[in-house]
């Protein structure tokens, strides 16, 4: 059995993932790009994207996971 920090990796991974299904399932139904209510709703699913994906960072590094940039720009690269 996973240690609970894989566990916890894998659930913010899943969240992250249907954080950005659900984003892409607003594109799919979206009729109108400058309905007022449309863009709240966008901004709402943003902001869950944006939470989520904080979270699965973060139990990523509390996994140990570590990558070098990939960034030519890095002067540590």
């Amino acid at each position: 059995m996973a240690d609970k920090t894989i566990i916890a990796l894998r659930e913010a991974a899943a969240a992250y993932a249907e954080a950005v299904r659900t984003t892409q399932r607003f594109f799919d139904r979206l009729e109108d790009s400058a309905d007022p209510s449309a863009l709240v709703e966008y901004a709402t699913l943003v902001e869950r994207e944006k939470e989520a994906e904080q979270a699965r960072l973060e139990a990523i590094e509390a996994a140990g996971f570590e990558v070098p940039s990939i960034d030519e720009s890095d002067p540590d690269n």
